[in-house]
């Protein structure tokens, strides 16, 4: 794609190439006459990534990385876009009764972009490179959830669970590399990767750009764009602008915060998709005031979630009852929802007792030791999240209308997590990047490692057992539904929405975009350039 802009961006493209003294592949064309101030660049597709330790995905610790070298590697086990398992480098597979071994078969067609075939030995030996591989490596999680990898034939092999687990298909999603390649040859082949997925690695420039090109030998046939120039920037702020530029062709950006850096002149498309985080209003059952559940329901009720959606979200989310995304294959819709209805607020708290007797406000009730207690609560926020601040604001706004008082609490993360680990707090307004393995058991179970707000329910207990234990497909979907409905009942917190992000698209690129979280670059072997090179 022919591409034309001004001397800034310029600056900035050659800050991008890195300063090594290398030469690059980039050919720059001067323009004469009245466009002397420009500069044209042919491409045919253009990303970025932050610099690479190593191009080995399962010895690689950096996210923007990861999701290019989805491009070059396939998963074991795919994931569709409702999160079901899907094929992968795996064709099928067989679970055993008790849900302790998976027996798997791999493609019989897959190749390496050599041409050789892809085997069980791939996989056994990329499961043990995981092992090997530094404890904060994208996918070193898999080793939580698998004990052992066995060849029993060139392409099947035995998975060993550590335990039975609803969730375990899920943690099988990561990418298979050649052992034959890497093995004994990790220092020279970690930056010239090998892989099997619709693109190739042709080169590498260290701290400048990594090019990849169409794999000739991928099982689903050659991609529409040919060439793919993966630029090494610093960060987001420079990749926003060098999209905004033309120098990029997508990247991917928090939904909320596209519209402060992008305008409708920038000429780009934009695909929502679930960013899988979780927000919520959270209440401290160290409280006595919230241990009664028809307080709960009436602050639920007093949360105009239709705004939170329209003016804070800018439709960028979707708004959820239960803390399972409503993206995922397992959501149930059929739940306890509390729609905004502050009448309903005033009906919950006149029924509790609460009457604004001395007409100042704020709403008091009697206490049985005839003391009066006055319905003023806090609200914990961090203050670098833009969204949750203008939700806790709406809040407060909305509760002080039916008789609280409201104090926000706005402190910084690490100032946030403090108060929260410790309890100090009546109500959060906080949010979690759920994992694409669902387990709410450390959320919610009495001593959960992530139950902040000290809820303790021994059917809810039950219930996170019954979901984690469940290893068929209806058996999931039954034990799943039992439990969102009943945290929709019990109320321990308030759903808000699961939030999205967005991939901005150059307006020339058209086919099948449909980012998921997993891989924002699904189907890309499908996309094609209009009027492109």
């Amino acid at each position: 794609m022919k591409r034309i802009f001004g001397i800034l961006a310029l600056v900035l493209l050659l800050g991008l190439t890195g300063c090594s003294g290398e030469e690059t592949t980039e050919e720059f064309s001067v323009q004469t006459g009245k466009d002397a101030q420009t500069v044209a660049i042919q491409d045919d597709f253009t990303l970025s990534m932050r610099v690479p330790e190593t191009l080995n995905p399962l010895r690689n610790r950096d996210a923007s990385v990861d999701r290019i070298l989805k491009l070059v590697f396939l998963p074991l086990i795919g994931q569709a876009d409702n999160g079901k398992p899907a094929s992968g480098v795996a064709q099928s597979w067989t679970l055993s009764p008790d849900g302790s071994t998976l027996s798997v078969v791999l493609q019989d067609n897959l190749n390496w972009q050599d041409g050789t075939p892809v085997t069980a030995d791939d996989v056994v030996f990329s499961y043990q490179t995981i092992v090997n591989a530094p404890e904060d490596s994208v996918y070193k999680h898999v080793t939580d959830y698998v004990a052992s990898c066995t060849k029993t034939g060139s392409k099947t092999l035995n998975i060993q669970f550590r335990r039975p687990f609803s969730g375990n298909l899920s943690a099988l999603y990561f990418p298979i590399i050649p052992a034959s390649y890497y093995q004994g040859a990790a220092e020279t082949n970690d930056m010239q990767p090998m892989g099997n997925g619709p693109y190739r690695v042709e080169s590498y420039t260290m701290a400048s750009s990594l090019t990849l090109v169409a794999n000739e030998n991928y099982i689903k046939g050659a991609p529409n764009i040919k060439k793919i120039q993966v630029r090494i920037t610093a960060g987001e702020d420079t990749d926003v602008f060098s999209l905004s530029q033309g120098i990029l062709d997508a990247m991917v950006m928090d939904a909320t915060e596209a519209g402060k850096y992008l305008t409708t002149e920038d000429q780009l498309k934009s695909y929502a998709f679930d960013s899988g985080i979780y927000d919520f209003v959270g209440f401290n059952f160290g409280r006595e005031l919230f241990l009664d559940k028809n307080m709960r329901q009436a602050i639920a009720y007093a949360i105009p979630k239709d705004y939170i959606y329209e003016s804070i979200y800018l439709q960028y989310a979707q708004m959820t009852n239960t803390p399972v995304s409503p993206q995922f294959w397992l959501y149930e819709e059929n739940v306890v929802s509390y729609s905004y209805d502050p009448q309903m607020t005033e009906t919950l708290l006149k029924n509790a007792g609460w009457a604004d007797t001395n007409q100042d406000g704020v709403l008091e009730r009697t206490q049985e030791d005839g003391s009066t207690q006055e319905l003023r609560i806090s609200i914990l926020v961090n203050q670098e999240n833009t969204a949750r601040k203008q939700i806790t604001a709406t809040m407060k706004e909305e509760l002080e209308t039916v008789g609280f008082a409201v104090t926000i609490e706005e402190q910084t993360y690490k100032v946030y997590s403090e108060k929260l680990q410790s309890g100090d707090f009546d109500l959060v307004v906080g949010g979690w990047r759920m994992s694409e393995v669902l387990d709410l058991t450390p959320f919610f179970a009495t001593g959960g490692a992530y139950n902040y707000i000290g809820y303790t329910n021994e059917e809810i207990d039950q219930l996170l057992t019954a979901a984690q234990q469940a290893i068929q497909e209806g058996e999931m979907l039954l034990a799943y539904s039992n439990l969102q409905k009943r945290l929709s009942e019990e109320l321990p917190y308030i759903s808000i929405a699961y939030r999205q992000d967005v991939l901005m698209v150059s307006e020339e690129v058209t086919g099948e975009i449909q980012p998921n979280r997993i891989n924002v670059f699904q189907n890309m072997e499908s996309w094609n350039i209009e009027n492109g090179a």
